[in-house]
């Protein structure tokens, strides 16, 4: 007699795991999110040393398309406060909103830069193991810069206006691993760690300005609320 209770309370359980599971898996799932990140310039020329790492964010919305039970493509679009600083061991020929300016050697540059980012991936989940999903990420970053800032402190130039000096698009690639976590009723926390690198040369030289090859980079902490 007693068995007939422990085998209806296992067929509960075992039906509202099902349930989370069938609803993990609809074909298209939204998220909002938060990532904070480190982020920082890397310059492939020997007269440029990077500045330390500064602190950014990243945040937006993704629409995920499952094709399959272990793949899905991910789109979205976020707001992407990023930047570093750069010194410049030889002079610096600056070109500033109202004058062409040539800054002593040793001076450092620091870069407040906005994009738009338009990032498209593809995910690789696991099989949902009681309430958690596994996944690894893999994508491209088209950028679209909004807006850019530059200080010097030893110059006097402090968030001055250098959209001149940064070119208007950029194109990067993040790698990121995490989990999904399923409340069931279709939604679900995600966390993941990311990695964003860009492949293009973020600022823009002049005519007598050496090139330098400047690219961002940034990791972070995603936490994201699925619906």
């Amino acid at each position: 007699m007693k068995t007939k209770p422990l085998i209806l309370i296992s067929i509960l359980i075992l039906s509202h795991g099902w349930l989370a599971a069938q609803q993990a898996e609809r074909p298209l799932r939204f998220m909002i999110h938060a990532q904070p990140c480190m982020t920082w310039l890397h310059a492939d020329e020997t007269h440029l040393t990077a500045g330390p790492v500064r602190v950014g964010f990243d945040g937006g919305m993704r629409l995920d398309y499952s094709f399959d039970r272990f793949y899905a493509f991910s789109f979205g679009a976020d707001w992407n406060l990023t930047g570093g600083s750069l010194l410049f061991q030889d002079t610096l020929f600056l070109d500033r909103i109202t004058k062409f300016d040539t800054l002593a050697p040793q001076t450092r540059l620091t870069y407040h830069l906005q994009y738009v980012d338009i990032p498209f991936s593809v995910k690789f989940k696991t099989p949902q193991i009681g309430y958690t999903t596994l996944f690894t990420e893999v994508g491209l970053d088209p950028m679209i810069n909004i807006r850019a800032l530059i200080d010097a402190a030893d110059n006097n130039i402090s968030k001055e206006p250098f959209q001149q000096g940064v070119g208007p698009f950029n194109l990067g690639y993040h790698l990121g691993a995490g989990m999904i976590y399923s409340f069931g009723n279709g939604m679900g926390l995600q966390i993941q760690v990311i990695y964003k690198n860009t492949f293009l040369d973020v600022t823009k030289e002049n005519d007598i300005r050496l090139p330098d090859n400047t690219r961002i980079n940034q990791a972070g902490l995603s936490i994201g609320l699925i619906f």
